[in-house]
């Protein structure tokens, strides 16, 4: 499910890269098949469209269950009872045009499993049939394969049919992918919901955050579901799956519904973190805007200045917190260049030369950094605020309960947009904490710019927003946690 590399072939010329196949683990398949043969006993035909060799369907065939099998390549699935060497998706939007007595003679399926390929927007497939997949299955479902084969399941399932899946599991927060999580809840019951480690599939050469979904084509409403958050490796996920190490939650208490959210999953996130996507958003205190995208940085940009490209430019301080030297210089004539090349955009014109805070928007860390007046940003998040509040606002931007709220919750991954920072929840500090957060951020500001270490300055600006916030031992510990390897926790 994973992109390290252009193309990684397995020990049988099987091409990775291109295919998206990973095998499903043995005890991953055994967890699916006890689940939903325990939520239906009766079921007897289960279909996999994307099939492979058949790992993931061994369990069901074990269990008496008639096997159908779909995939592209024909890899000889063992124990599967109808194969056929064929596209699912296609499949599935021919499905469209037949009679509704074609409909009634498809043979009954009780129930859908599938570990669907992972290839991204830049797939051969998406790219030469992407006007008719969007016509067909929405545009969030045509950014990368395996949500087209999640739209294509729920479409394809009928009423009552169960659904297994192990995917990718970017869709939970990714704002791109509204559309789809919208419809799972619409057309779903979510019975169980597990965030894989990200070894899960590193011996095949995928690192890469994955989760399993359990659920139930249906519009009626039931309990609680089952979820877990991310392990720390496979070992451990093998025992939460077996021991059934699994929280119960309504629905509304692992969704964010706020009108401010786009419906994202947050699994394993503590009620006293959760409470605060009720309080304000960064956007109400100062303007998080986008820059500048030059298109082409090797062109437009110069490490050091001079007459042609004097204009310092932050694009990304990553984890150079507090105080950040420009990342490079823009060409003077910007302005000129922007209204000539059409990949040249310049955004927000009117305020990226006000100074401010100027966010990460790659990387494992998210961490601030002061950016002067009278220089421009790049795409990265950029808090125009004055210097009322940039201080104390520095400090918070810069703590590891910022970085969980960031990481951990609104977006599970290396990229933060504008957008997402703009939704950061903040606290609405007494003016006593501000103060210290305020002195905090001008101490680190310093100690940054001369070369000190900021640790301390750090430490003590986690203790002023947790102390503030009240949270409790076990919460601290497991922000501190999620800070030491945000991209195994996240």
């Amino acid at each position: 499910m994973g992109r390290r590399h252009k193309t990684i072939v397995s020990a049988d010329d099987i091409d990775r890269r291109e295919l998206g196949y990973y095998s499903t683990p043995e005890f991953v398949a055994q967890f699916f098949a006890d689940r939903i043969l325990e939520l239906r006993p009766d079921a007897r035909s289960v279909l996999d469209p994307c099939i492979g060799r058949g790992e993931f369907t061994a369990p069901f065939k074990a269990r008496g269950c008639h096997v159908i099998g779909y995939d592209v390549v024909d890899m000889s699935p063992r124990g599967c009872d109808e194969f056929a060497n064929a596209d699912f998706l296609k499949v599935v939007m021919d499905y469209d045009s037949l009679s509704l007595f074609q409909h009634a003679q498809r043979p009954q399926i009780d129930v859908i499993i599938a570990n669907p390929p992972y290839n991204c927007h830049e797939v051969g497939y998406i790219r030469t049939q992407k006007v008719s997949l969007i016509r067909r299955f929405g545009k969030a479902a045509a950014l990368n394969m395996y949500a087209l084969f999640i739209r294509a399941i729920l479409d394809y399932a009928p009423d009552g049919c169960l659904i297994g899946l192990v995917t990718h599991d970017s869709f939970l927060t990714a704002t791109g992918h509204q559309e789809l999580r919208q419809y799972i809840v619409d057309n779903c019951v979510i019975y169980n919901l597990h965030l894989c480690p990200t070894n899960l599939f590193l011996d095949q050469g995928a690192d890469v955050r994955t989760c399993l979904l359990v659920l139930e084509k249906t519009t009626k409403r039931t309990g609680a579901i089952k979820v877990s958050n991310r392990p720390s490796s496979t070992r451990e996920f093998r025992n939460v799956l077996r021991d059934k190490l699994f929280q119960s939650r309504d629905l509304n208490q692992i969704l964010l519904t706020s009108p401010r959210d786009s419906s994202e999953f947050a699994v394993g996130v503590p009620q006293e973190i959760r409470c605060l996507f009720g309080e304000r958003r960064l956007s109400d205190i100062a303007p998080c805007v986008t820059g500048i995208s030059t298109g082409d940085d090797k062109k437009y940009i110069r490490q050091t200045p001079s007459e042609d490209f004097a204009v310092p430019f932050y694009k990304n301080p990553a984890s150079r917190r507090f105080y950040a030297e420009p990342d490079g210089y823009l060409c003077t004539n910007f302005d000129e260049v922007g209204r000539k090349i059409p990949n040249f955009m310049i955004r927000n014109k009117g305020l990226i030369f006000r100074g401010g805070i100027s966010c990460s928007s790659m990387g494992v860390k998210f961490g601030a950094t002061i950016r002067p007046q009278n220089t421009a940003c790049g795409v990265n998040p950029n808090v125009v605020v004055d210097d009322d509040q940039r201080w104390w606002l520095l400090s918070f931007l810069n703590s590891r309960l910022c970085l969980y709220v960031t990481k951990g919750i609104i977006i599970r991954g290396n990229m933060i947009t504008s957008g997402y920072a703009s939704r950061i929840p903040v606290p609405k500090f007494d003016d006593g904490t501000l103060d210290r957060l305020s002195d905090l951020g001008r101490d680190g500001f310093r100690a940054a710019k001369e070369g000190r270490p900021i640790g301390k300055i750090k430490a003590s600006i986690d203790q002023a927003v947790e102390d503030f916030l009240h949270l409790s031992g076990g919460v601290k510990t497991y922000l501190q946690d999620f800070e030491l390897d945000p991209t195994r926790l996240a």
